[in-house]
């Protein structure tokens, strides 16, 4: 099975095969009559219709006729659908002027195109199978290309379309189909040029020599020339293409060794062969080797290579299994510089023990993040790249700075990292603002994270999900570093000591910020966030009743509340916050 859990169909027969083998007489007739229980009272007669002897081949080959028939059917089906796409016009003059359609429906008024369409592909399969591939291969190009057709409006079927069609299975039944119906001189540069024309058919697709392997049962004919022959053909290739088709290539017919010359012979121009030489080794259960071998490649690559942090993550895992804690730690700082981003820095924090390395360390974070962004990567080279994004550099927002510092306890830099940031716009990890001053004003609460009082919590839980959001992965992701950035703090919170002339000082820059912030945001009429700013009014009221001062806190609420009296929407946040707050006291 692949990553994803699915099963190649030669993988498949495989172990049919090897099952059936096992099975005595009787014990067939046993899985036959389960499976019978199992037939639905409509599907009796055709699992019985199917419960008769084949006799001869395996497979029974197909009338001869309906295969013929299936290139004329393609033909009739793609002038329907034609003459069909010549009135798509009327049909969304129509639709539009009723309202009963997506601009996201794809299909609109040719979903009667989706069943036999399906059909077709079904019978091209039928037809590879049975090992028609001639045929096969002439029907699966007249199949994509028919995908590929759209109306004026970019409507049409595409192959997400097909229920029941595995677009990948098609794929890789058509590409061995052309190998097998291609001269052993002709292959590498046909199948060169159908891969590349097969990801324009079906966008998404990353076609391997390995899907023409797994795509049967039946051994892959010439299999040691062509490689051979294919790996040749390659190196006269460039383009990322190319490239991951050789390594393929490469492991394919020399297996790790192989990998393993490739990767020190020409791993500067081919940085990811070090990757898929750490993977063998990984397979292979060769921990002490992928941690020699990342090590190498660190050293041989250039310092400024995104994909350097990717190959520290496999020096990681390994260091991880040996339990290797220097070796751990060198591997975080390694991936750490390559790609600067906020997990990471986690990564790097926890890779060190609790305490002043801890903080040692996260001081040496903070001056690199101040290199990185003093000089930070392109933002072209990011849009061009795509992919795994395993060589698309990081880009950070100064919200990452401000994490670092503070975790490295260097108040004085946080300050001044969010004193350049505004006071509308906090929701962006480019101000950081929105996270400092929620930590500073909970740090002057004396309080717990998860002690803090309801309008305090949340705006320290906004301001780290702002700090996070749209920027790791998914929200599995998102969720994950939250929660490491909360234990983080919790255990950073509960170390602070600050003198009263310091607290005196932040305190006065809080509350200072949060007017500007305040007549931001209500004075503007910027009625979408009057929420957070009575959020932020009545945070800043809890702490200084917290820190005993119940008169400056009446007092801060009530200037706020008279300075806007006819913003209606807002006094409505206010009360609701101020709610909050009574509530948890």
């Amino acid at each position: 099975m692949d990553h994803t859990g699915r099963m190649s169909l030669k993988a498949f027969w495989e172990a049919v095969e090897h099952r059936l083998a096992d099975c005595s007489a009787d014990q067939l007739r046993a899985i036959l009559r389960a499976m019978a229980q199992e037939a639905p009272p409509a599907g009796r007669p055709a699992f019985l219709a199917r419960l008769k002897p084949v006799e001869g081949a395996a497979m029974a080959a197909p009338p001869v006729i309906q295969q013929e028939e299936l290139l004329a059917d393609i033909d009739d089906l793609a002038q329907e659908l034609g003459s069909a796409m010549e009135h798509g016009g009327d049909w969304e003059e129509q639709y539009d002027e009723w309202g009963e359609y997506s601009d996201e429906d794809s299909l609109g008024p040719y979903e009667e195109f989706v069943e036999p369409l399906a059909g077709l592909f079904e019978r091209a399969a039928g037809a590879f199978d049975y090992g028609d591939l001639s045929l096969a291969r002439a029907a699966y190009v007249k199949l994509f290309d028919l995908l590929g057709t759209e109306d004026g409006y970019g409507r049409g079927v595409n192959a997400s379309d097909l229920t029941g069609v595995d677009a990948g299975e098609a794929g890789a039944r058509y590409l061995r189909a052309v190998y097998e119906t291609e001269s052993a001189a002709r292959r590498p540069q046909a199948l060169w040029e159908q891969m590349q024309q097969m990801q324009s058919w079906l966008v998404g697709l990353h076609p391997a020599l390995d899907d023409l392997v797994q795509i049967s049962p039946r051994p892959l004919p010439e299999r040691e020339q062509f490689l051979a022959d294919w790996i040749a053909f390659l190196r006269t290739q460039s383009g990322r293409d190319a490239d991951a088709w050789l390594r393929e290539a490469v492991r394919l017919a020399q297996g790790t060794a192989g990998l393993e010359t490739l990767a020190r012979s020409e791993g500067q121009a081919r940085p990811r062969a070090y990757l898929d030489w750490f993977t063998a080794l990984e397979q292979e259960g060769k921990q002490r080797e992928v941690l020699a071998a990342a090590r190498e490649a660190l050293q041989a690559l250039p310092a400024h290579l995104p994909i350097r942090a990717a190959i520290a993550d496999h020096l990681c895992a390994a260091a991880e299994r040996l339990k290797e804690a220097e070796a751990l730690r060198f591997g975080r700082w390694e991936g750490f510089v390559a790609k600067p981003a906020l997990p990471r820095l986690l990564d790097l924090r926890e890779s060190a023990a609790a305490g002043a390395e801890r903080t040692a360390l996260m001081q040496r974070a903070v001056e690199h993040l101040r290199n990185y962004l003093a000089h930070p990567p392109a933002r072209q080279l990011i849009v061009e790249l795509n992919g795994d994004g395993l060589e698309r550099p990081a880009w950070v927002g100064q919200a990452v700075l401000a994490h670092a510092c503070m975790l490295a306890e260097d108040w004085d830099a946080a300050y001044h990292v969010a004193a350049q940031g505004k006071v509308l716009g906090w929701s962006s990890r480019e101000n950081p603002q929105g996270l400092v001053v929620p930590a500073f004003l909970a740090l002057l609460a004396g309080k717990a994270p998860g002690a803090l009082p309801a309008n305090l919590a949340q705006l320290w839980q906004l301001g780290l999900r702002n700090s996070v959001a749209s920027s790791y992965g998914g929200e599995e992701q998102e969720g994950s570093v939250l929660a490491r950035l909360e234990r983080a703090y919790g255990e950073r919170f509960a170390r602070v000591q600050w003198s009263a002339e310091r607290q005196e000082k932040t305190l006065s820059w809080c509350l200072d910020v949060a007017q500007q912030r305040v007549d931001a945001i209500v004075g503007g009429k910027h009625r979408g966030s009057y929420d957070k700013a009575a959020l932020l009014t009545v945070a800043c009221a809890e702490v200084l009743r917290l820190r005993g001062d119940k008169a400056a806190a009446d007092t801060l609420v009530n200037e706020v509340r008279n300075r806007f009296p006819r913003h209606r929407a807002f006094q409505s946040e206010l009360k609701t916050a101020l709610q909050r707050m009574e509530r948890g006291l």
